[in-house]
């Protein structure tokens, strides 16, 4: 079983129309992309978070349901609001965010939210996105990865959000925290550059995360492709070239397929992530970019389906798909 820690929200998509601008409520938030990708993977998921019982948060709650993901660690708060996204999209499809979530119920996690007992067949708990960011969920969060990283997988990706960060400085000194308790952590180009400045060399970034603590560091880069490192050695393993409807979700895709992947062939294990062979991690990346792709050619976070990554995947590895 994995558990997914973090935010649940709604995306406000702005959409132009005869009256002009409106915007259409999209049930989102990294975290939520990433236990239903890993659940229409064909994985057991949980998510842990705080839900408003206003009408965004019982929204939330039936999308869970319908989705399969598991609901016993969310907490319900009465009275607290669910935090807002509005998006617009570039030219390049990709999405550009301001958050509206002062207070709200995912933004205010406590200690005692948490479980008091962790379930004996959890084999992961993935942290993410702007969760990571907000108090005093930010420090909830990174008490309960402190908690559970000894004896279980812990995946992390920041996936930044730079306007609803507000000590930069603070927040860098707790992702090198987070970073040196996770077994496997994935950023992108962009989250590089805001935490680094300028062009950062990737496989640069990836080789020293991957020797900081992780045993895997990806780091996505768009249309191009994604680097792995795993014990100091990096290679790059290209995207395939489809259609892009927009980009998003394409990187919470990325690591549900990462989890699903691993969990799959009983290897979301602490010992087994660091025995990985070169092939496997090979694999890995190339099924993660596989099932990211499929996501880029829809509109909004529709992740694929088992059927589908597989299919990719397979498809790409037949036709020879090599790192660069």
């Amino acid at each position: 079983m994995i558990i997914v820690c973090g935010e649940a929200l709604f995306d406000m998509m702005g959409t132009r129309t005869e009256a002009g601008q409106a915007f259409l409520p999209v049930v989102g938030g990294s975290p939520l992309n990433v236990a239903m990708g890993a659940r229409r993977l064909g994985r057991e998921v949980e998510f842990l978070s705080k839900l408003s019982t206003d009408w965004f948060g019982s929204r939330l709650d039936g999308f869970m349901e319908r989705e399969a993901i598991g609901r016993r660690f969310l907490v319900r708060a009465p009275g607290m609001q669910t935090t807002l996204a509005f998006v617009a999209l570039g030219e390049d499809g990709q999405p550009e965010y301001s958050f509206y979530g002062t207070g709200a119920a995912d933004r205010s996690m406590t200690p005692d939210d948490l479980p008091a007992a962790l379930p004996d067949d959890l084999a992961a708990v993935h942290f993410g996105s702007i969760s990571l960011a907000q108090e005093p969920t930010a420090t909830t969060l990174l008490g309960f990865m402190e908690r559970v990283a000894p004896t279980r997988v812990v995946t992390l990706d920041p996936n930044i959000r730079p306007s609803i960060i507000p000590d930069r400085a603070l927040y860098l000194e707790r992702f090198a925290r987070m970073l040196g308790l996770a077994d496997i952590v994935k950023a992108s180009a962009e989250d590089l550059e805001w935490m680094l400045g300028g062009k950062p060399d990737l496989e640069a970034v990836a080789r020293a995360w991957s020797l900081a603590g992780p045993a895997l560091a990806f780091v996505t880069d768009g249309g191009r492709g994604a680097v792995v490192a795993a014990k100091g050695q990096a290679r790059f393993v290209p995207a395939e070239r489809v259609a892009v409807a927009d980009t998003i979700g394409a990187g919470d895709t990325f690591q549900a397929a990462v989890l699903a992947f691993l969990d799959e062939r009983g290897l979301l294990d602490k010992a087994a992530l660091r025995g990985l062979d070169t092939q496997t991690i090979q694999d890995l990346t190339l099924f993660a970019v596989s099932a990211a792709a499929i996501t880029c050619t829809r509109q909004g976070a529709d992740l694929p389906t088992r059927a589908e990554a597989v299919a990719a995947y397979e498809r790409r590895k037949a036709a020879g798909a090599a790192s660069a």
